[in-house]
Parts: structure tokens; C-alpha cells; sequence
């Protein structure tokens, strides 16, 4: 197995590294010289190639190597692997609730030790709730031991995480529902995105952006519409490059009360939750549960934006921008095959910037980048 991956799109190099399952987006005269470094037996000798090749005053060749020396040599380094000593830890006795709830014929038990974890989640799962009894159910303990988040799965301590690490957290639980609803192991999934996905029963587009742009909200006007809402915040794809639904409801933050409570009136006796930890107060929209057919194709990514300042316009993005904010806000599998698969995946798929004031022309642009060519 190489120690990196490299993939040429346009004129940048898209690079993933084994050690580290990371990846960067770099020139190609960037590029050039870590070859160098790769191949030469001494950095004097990069150096000298440098002065040659880009006629380049001595000081300055010195200076770009070491940099771009120091810049890979941490991705390249050898992980020292230490036997991390994982407190096990027994699961409380007694829980201050249990939740039963049922999603793709999977029935999931979930145990809060206090009311902040059942806070947590039970809001975003509320909509799932059953009376079914399985034997196969799947038991999550979840509880806080030492100022630490603690994950036992029918028996098993997964992990445990400080209370910074809350995001994290919540992202092993929700990923081991997923891996039960779907019968996977980590290994199947080529990542989990920070993004929503809105669809229809054959494909699907991902609103992407920063929080507060309005990815939730588009979703939710998009489920208003008769789409449906795969997935909200947490968008798991598959090793084949789909978006499979995740059922959890839509946070509707505060500035979007009214205008959503119109079309969704429900949301108006919905439960107020304060959410510290985002510094933001919500409610909670359950979506249409998807049945059958929970798996969609991508057609495009859309790195949505709410502005006043604009009725709407709908312009190509750079693939550039779209790789380098996914890289950096998801989870990626680490397996080689799958960062191959992943970099061929996001540089075939058109990408867009959609900013808009106007909720019908966004709604009529999404319906068109839905349809099959």
C-alpha cells in the first residue's frame, strides 16, 4: 500500500495520506517539489533543484523546501501506536430513562443516565418512538463517568469522551445505529458529511455551508414542498457513492420559527430546547420516515446560502472549494480504496453556489438538478 494517494484535477493535486487519513489540495508546483523530496537522497539536493528549475535566489529555494518539507513529513510520519489504556467502565444500575424506538425493521433501545443525554438525542428521535419488543434490539448504555461521555453497545464499551468532545459522541452513537439499521460495519460507509439531503424517490442533492446559512431550513421548505428529507446534519454515503436516510428530526432554530411555522403549524407546540453546548435555542421537525428505497444517487452538491441582499442565483462552483470544505468538516473512511473512490467521486460531481431570498426559485432549481439527464 502507498503511503499516499494522488489524484490531478485541473491544476491542483488532490493528496490523501495513509498514515494520517488525511488529505490536502496543493499545486502543482508544490506538488513538484515533494516529488523531489520523495526521490532525491538529501533536501541540498531539492534545494539545488530548486534554484535549477525555478531560478530561484539559494535562500529562497532553502526556505520553499523546508517548508513544503515540514508541511508533508507530519503526514508521512510512521503513527506510533501506544496501547491507550481505555478505562472500562461499568454501566450504571438504575438509568433516569430509556427510550424504545424503530427504524428500517431495527429497534434500537437507548438508556439515559440523567436528563441532559436524553436531551441530547431523545428529541431527535422522538418521532421513532415504539412499544416494539425484539429480541435482537440493539442496547445502548449511555452515561457519564468521570467527566467523561460513556458509549456501551449491547455490552460493550465503544469509547469515551470528554465533554468537549460532545460532537464526537454523538457521532459514535449515531453511527452505531446506522450500522444496525443498515447491517454495516464501519468499513461500509465511505464517509458521514456535514450537510443535509433532500431528494426524491431516485435521487438526491446536498445542501452544504457553514452554520446559519440555512441548510436546515432549506430542507425543511424542500420537505414542505414534497420532497423528502433524507437526511439532516448527519449524511451517511455509502462505499458505492449514495446518500442513505438517517432519520433524525431537523433542528429549527429560533429566526426560522415563524416562517416555517407556516407551512408546518406543529412546530408551534413543539418543545423549546436550549442547546448550551451551540449556544442556540430549537425545536425539533420530524421528517416523513422513508420506508423503502432509503438509498439515493447524488446528483449535485449546493453550498447553500440565505441572503436578503439577493432574489436568487444559482452559479458553478469551484470543485476546488467544494473539496477542500468537505475534507475538513466529515468523517472519512480511513481504508485506501475508499479515499481513492472518494476523490474520484467528489471530482466527478457538479457542484453549485445557491443564494437566494426567493423560497420558490430555490425550490424550482432543486427540483431541476433532482431530474435524470
Amino acid at each position: 500500500m502507498a503511503d499516499y494517494l494522488v489524484k490531478t484535477v485541473g491544476n491542483k493535486k488532490w493528496l490523501w495520506f495513509k498514515n494520517t487519513n488525511n488529505y490536502l489540495q496543493i499545486d502543482e508546483d508544490v506538488f513538484n517539489v515533494f516529488e523531489q523530496l520523495q526521490k532525491q537522497n538529501s533536501k541540498e539536493d531539492v534545494v539545488r533543484w530548486c534554484i535549477q528549475h525555478y531560478n530561484l535566489p539559494e535562500n529562497e529555494a532553502q526556505k520553499t523546501v523546508n517548508k513544503i518539507d515540514a508541511l508533508f513529513s507530519e503526514q508521512l510520519k510512521e503513527k506510533a501506536f501506544f496501547d491507550k489504556e481505555e478505562i472500562k467502565v461499568k454501566s450504571p444500575s438504575s438509568f433516569f430513562s430509556s427510550k424504545k424506538y424503530y427504524f428500517n425493521a431495527a429497534v434500537f433501545h437507548l438508556f439515559y443516565s440523567d436528563a441532559n443525554l436524553e436531551t441530547m438525542f431523545h428529541p431527535l428521535f422522538a418521532h421513532l418512538e415504539t412499544n416494539k419488543n425484539d429480541s435482537a434490539s440493539q442496547n445502548l448504555n449511555l452515561f457519564i463517568y468521570d467527566e467523561k461521555y460513556i458509549l456501551n453497545v449491547d455490552g460493550n464499551q465503544l469509547g469515551s469522551w470528554v465533554k468537549n468532545e460532545e460532537h464526537v459522541f454523538k457521532g459514535q452513537v449515531f453511527m452505531a445505529l446506522l450500522n444496525k439499521a443498515y447491517s454495516k460495519t464501519e468499513e461500509d460507509w465511505l464517509g458521514v458529511l456535514h450537510a443535509s439531503a433532500v431528494g426524491n424517490d431516485r435521487n438526491s442533492v446536498l445542501f452544504l455551508g457553514d452554520s446559519g446559512n440555512g441548510k436546515s431550513t432549506a430542507s425543511a421548505i424542500a420537505l414542505a414542498s414534497g420532497l423528502s428529507l433524507i437526511a439532516d446534519d448527519f449524511v451517511p454515503i455509502d462505499t458505492s457513492g449514495q446518500v442513505l436516510a438517517f432519520p433524525a428530526a431537523i433542528s429549527v432554530k429560533k429566526q426560522a420559527l415563524e416562517f416555517l411555522s407556516t407551512r408546518f403549524p406543529e412546530l408551534l407546540k413543539a418543545k423549546e430546547y436550549e442547546l448550551k453546548a451551540m449556544n442556540k435555542t430549537v425545536r425539533y421537525l420530524a421528517p416523513k420516515i422513508i420506508q423503502h428505497n432509503p438509498s439515493r444517487n447524488i446528483k449535485a452538491l449546493v453550498f447553500i446560502q440565505y441572503t436578503t441582499d439577493v432574489d436568487f442565483e444559482l452559479k458553478p462552483l469551484d470543485i476546488h472549494l467544494a473539496f477542500k470544505y468537505l475534507v475538513s468538516d466529515s468523517w472519512l473512511s480511513p481504508k485506501e480504496e475508499n479515499a481513492r473512490f472518494f476523490m474520484d467521486w467528489i471530482a466527478d460531481l457538479p457542484a453549485y453556489h445557491l443564494r437566494y431570498s426567493n423560497n420558490e426559485k430555490m425550490l424550482s432549481a432543486v427540483q431541476k438538478l433532482l431530474i435524470d439527464d
